[in-house]
């Protein structure tokens, strides 16, 4: 079975197993998704338009890459794209008749000759991604700011001429989406950052994580977004109220009714004594009463370490299919997940704890209401944000552990 037919036949063994409906009508949501949900199994990121090459959605002349292959393999439950071929011609060749015939030696002699050079450019080709830590020793793969505070343009610096892939992309943060390709011949490439935050940018060969670099956008003291796209619009100090509650004063109101766009308060300065593994965290929040410009009223709450995030949304019951929460390397989906606990109504404060031991991360509100386990080491807390598709706002937050605490009070 050539590479094209086991192809096809994986594909269709997804498909089977997402039952989303016929291929041609997914749109980029669904490769998002699915990029996602390979992600949460196989801890390997195929990205969404990696996966859209693989489908026939996007033109490309190459075949899909090794580790590429491996990783849909291991989706479906196989060790390797080996095994899953295997897999494949044993159960044709258990279907076939058996027929008995004679060859003659020198069509047999071509035909392995040929099988033997597509193996060995086949194996030219992926070898140089056999010894990632050779290839990263060479690449040199550095990031530096061009400026102070937001927006602020990131210039990555590396040298990948002697790396042979199919793609190359710097992922900019921990969110596999964020991706921008690159050539091997560049030598720069620059991506502007339009919100605070700590990003690990990845250097990725066909999905391969070659070389990692921080970037660190830091705030000083509280700030606020209205998440605007392609470029947010800042609040200046005047659009806050910081005095009993973190809020928009009356010119923030009006930029945020103006835009009709959610709105995020960032607080972003490393607190290294605080471990991801080790914290309990506490806030009250809710809606502005006159807020009416929005049907489902989420809320989300973001705290952000060194090593990825925790993310816990927030919204009104009806609204609870429409939302997803991150607990580091677990992504859970409310489309694929009863997350109905977390639909509640914000019109008055609500205290939300939030807390992480032993790799487990728990969610109260007035009583615990869910536990979700992860795997990867979080790191250390470097931010907190708020975002709120209205007026939202905030009473106070404490976060502490064992050995330190991080408080404030009613001035923000």
């Amino acid at each position: 079975m050539d590479l094209q037919s086991t192809l096809n036949n994986c594909k269709s063994r997804i498909e089977e197993k997402l039952n989303w409906g016929p291929h041609d009508q997914w749109q980029n949501q669904e490769f998002e998704e699915l990029s996602q949900i390979i992600f949460n199994k196989t801890g390997v990121n195929l990205s969404h338009t990696t996966l859209k090459r693989v489908w026939g959605k996007v033109k490309y002349d190459n075949q899909p890459s090794i580790s590429t292959l491996d990783t849909l393999a291991k989706f479906l439950d196989y060790s390797s794209w080996s095994a899953f071929k295997r897999a494949q011609e044993t159960n044709r060749s258990s279907k076939k008749p058996q027929w008995t015939f004679q060859r003659s030696k020198k069509p047999v002699s071509i035909i392995a000759m040929i099988i033997l050079l597509s193996f060995s450019s086949w194996f030219i080709i992926t070898n140089n991604l056999d010894d990632p830590s050779e290839l990263s020793a060479n690449l040199n793969f550095e990031a530096s700011y061009t400026s102070k505070g937001l927006p602020n343009t990131v210039v990555f610096s590396f040298d990948a001429s002697k790396i042979e892939a199919n793609q190359l992309v710097i992922q900019q943060n921990w969110n596999q989406r964020r991706r921008i390709e690159v050539d091997r011949n560049q030598a720069t490439a620059t991506s502007v950052y339009y919100y605070p935050g700590y990003f690990r940018s990845k250097f990725v060969a066909d999905e391969v994580v070659l070389k990692e670099s921080d970037v660190y956008i830091q705030t000083e003291g509280w700030m606020g977004t209205i998440n605007t796209e392609p470029v947010p619009i800042y609040l200046n100090s005047n659009d806050l109220a910081r005095t009993e509650k973190l809020a928009l004063s009356p010119s923030g109101a009006v930029k945020r009714d103006k835009a009709n766009k959610p709105v995020s308060f960032h607080y972003y300065t490393a607190q290294k004594n605080i471990s991801g593994n080790d914290f309990d965290f506490e806030t009250r929040i809710r809606y502005a009463n006159d807020n009416q410009s929005s049907a489902c009223k989420y809320a989300k709450v973001v705290l952000h370490f060194s090593e990825g995030a925790f993310l816990v949304p927030l919204v009104i019951p009806g609204c609870v299919g429409e939302i997803s929460l991150m607990a580091m390397d677990n992504f859970v989906s409310g489309k694929e997940n009863d997350l109905s606990v977390l639909g509640i109504s914000l019109s008055e404060w609500q205290q939300i704890n939030i807390s992480s031991h032993n790799k487990v991360l728990t969610i109260s509100i007035g009583h615990q209401v869910l536990s979700v386990p992860f795997k990867m080491e979080p790191g250390y807390l470097v931010g907190i944000s708020y975002q709120f598709d209205g007026s939202g706002e905030v009473d106070y937050l404490a976060l502490a552990n064992t050995e330190a605490s991080w408080q404030f009070d009613d001035n923000f």
